[in-house]
């Protein structure tokens, strides 16, 4: 694995983001993964047949409540469908996204030359996979949660939410990823 490490003032996820799109390997797929984000048991064992299941999708393996669009599609979907279409969305839940590597490369080059991108890693996302019209995917459940226990990486007013923010947990959370038929 390449680790990829930022630090900014004022916090800056955006430059961090696009820090972990550059000189990627020679592979079919990369994670970017945050720091903060806690697999559950399995998650290393589906990510190949996640992969292999989605080789020019993205792949979103997190999801919260929000998008609220998206959520209620997750949860109609539990027990039947292990993957759902994020569809046009405010923004893309970015706490770890499987990206087929051609992907991460369009999107790479489209932000070097976009204008009015801002802080936010996940709305910068959206506008490009609005803009493109690329499909992104969510896995049914998520197979990482984030650890609500830690600020927000953009810093401001916001505080922990001690684990009951529903926009900073797992809508669905899988006990092991290697219980479902990805």
């Amino acid at each position: 694995p390449q680790v990829v490490g930022h630090t900014s003032e004022p916090r800056d996820p955006w430059a961090g983001y696009k820090r972990c799109l550059e000189d990627l390997p020679d592979c079919s797929h990369v994670l970017v993964i945050q720091d903060d984000a806690i697999p559950v048991p399995g998650f290393a064992d589906v990510l190949p047949v996640i992969a292999d299941r989605h080789p020019t999708i993205p792949v979103c393996l997190w999801m919260s409540a929000v998008p609220a669009n998206a959520a209620g599609r997750a949860l109609r979907a539990w027990g039947k469908q292990t993957y759902i279409p994020l569809g046009p969305a405010p923004f893309v839940p970015l706490v770890a996204v499987l990206w087929p590597r051609d992907t991460a490369i369009r999107f790479r080059e489209w932000a070097q030359t976009a204008r009015g991108l801002t802080r936010a890693d996940d709305g910068n996302v959206a506008r490009w996979m609005r803009q493109t019209k690329t499909q992104f995917m969510v896995t049914v459940p998520s197979i990482v949660e984030h650890d609500d226990f830690t600020p927000t990486v953009k810093g401001g007013s916001r505080k922990e939410s001690q684990g009951k923010a529903k926009d900073r947990v797992a809508l669905l959370l899988a006990r092991d990823a290697r219980d479902h038929v990805w």
